[in-house]
């Protein structure tokens, strides 16, 4: 019982704090880039070549990377369950409906969906998604990822990621899509505290549920992955080579292992939700990595707001919110100051295709 009121009472104050408290970006230089058809997607993007690489932000720390014909995305989040649902803890589910309509078409010709943590605003959609949209899909992540998913996804398309991770200096082992166009390696990370130095929704699963988690809480953090993405030519050598968090990061968590080639990294994508918890975010990876890209995202507020109505295909008009209790400007600024000269920064808007012309 004292378990309970402590956990009502830590649930109260947070909604306290939360409430009402969505950051305005009406200051800040949001990247809008119009929907690009299917044959623009194919046609132009990063690179020059064969192949192009186009990447589009789907919100929170979701995106598609289409890489000539084949893609790969990361965990997207279209459901946005309310403040109260989420702190008391209420019922929260995937929003079939609202994922129908923004889901976007070459995402669903994904051959991987990569789970950075398995936290309700990356993992809730994705079930649904593999099971409505993309039946040939494989998702990767934790252990508990794994756990949640398989209690309705065929364990044969769910990859626990654990033994491909690098960890510290130590590199990983590459996971490789079929045409050997696109890999991807794990990099063990951490998920900062989510205000006060607490962090909630933590723990982990190491057996499989069998049914879906019912509330956010139930949607438990596990272990949390940075990743590598490297693009490559057909010797298979990395010609674009991407850092992606979903979560920010005390260094050394999340930072690039000792690699086996001098390949660069071109592009850093960063998480602005909670850096100001952790103490050198963004500085430690970008002074590691030294992108000429760099993207902030994960920074619009996520609590009942509606992805649909923020599309950024439909409606340039409609007021973006940032995520709650965080200096969105500090974070840019932060940014500016360690980036390399000449590196490009963006604060995209849902659903924008990022490129660096």
């Amino acid at each position: 019982m004292k378990g309970y009121i402590l956990k009502v009472l830590f649930c109260s104050v947070m909604t306290g704090l939360l409430a009402g408290c969505s950051t305005s970006v009406d200051d800040l230089e949001v990247y809008h880039h119009p929907d690009l058809t299917l044959q623009q997607v194919a046609g132009k993007g990063l690179l020059q070549g064969d192949k192009q690489l186009n990447i589009q932000y789907l919100g929170v720390g979701g995106y598609l990377f289409q890489y000539g014909e084949d893609s790969i995305m990361t965990a997207p989040s279209f459901t946005n369950p309310s403040l109260m649902n989420v702190t008391l803890p209420l019922s929260i589910a995937a929003d079939h409906d609202l994922i129908d309509k923004l889901l976007p078409l070459p995402a669903k010709q994904a051959e991987f969906i990569l789970v950075g943590h398995a936290h309700y605003d990356h993992l809730l959609d994705v079930p649904y998604i593999m099971q409505q949209h993309m039946p040939t899909t494989t998702v990767v992540g934790s252990t508990t990822m794994e756990s949640i998913v398989t209690a309705v996804i065929d364990d044969k398309r769910v990859l626990d990621i654990t033994d491909y991770a690098a960890v510290g200096k130590q590199p990983g082992r590459w996971l490789y899509n079929d045409n050997n166009t696109i890999r991807m390696m794990p990099i063990k990370s951490d998920h900062a505290p989510h205000f006060m130095g607490i962090k909630v929704m933590s723990g982990k699963y190491t057996e499989p549920l069998t049914e879906l988690p019912s509330t956010a809480y139930g949607w438990k953090e596990g272990q949390t992955y940075a990743y590598v993405i490297d693009f490559l030519d057909a010797q298979q050598q990395s010609i674009y080579r991407i850092h992606y968090q979903d979560a920010a990061s005390n260094s050394p968590d999340g930072l690039m292992p000792v690699m086996a080639d001098t390949k660069a990294v071109d592009m850093a994508i960063l998480c602005v939700a909670a850096f100001h918890q952790v103490d050198d975010y963004p500085e430690a990876i970008l002074q590691q990595t030294k992108p000429s890209m760099i993207v902030m995202g994960h920074w619009e507020d996520f609590f009942g707001n509606n992805s649909f109505d923020n599309n950024s295909f439909n409606n340039h008009s409609q007021a973006l919110k940032g995520v709650r209790m965080t200096n969105i400007d500090d974070f840019i600024q932060r940014v500016e100051a360690v980036k390399t000269d000449g590196a490009t920064a963006v604060l995209p808007a849902p659903f924008s295709w990022i490129s660096a012309y």
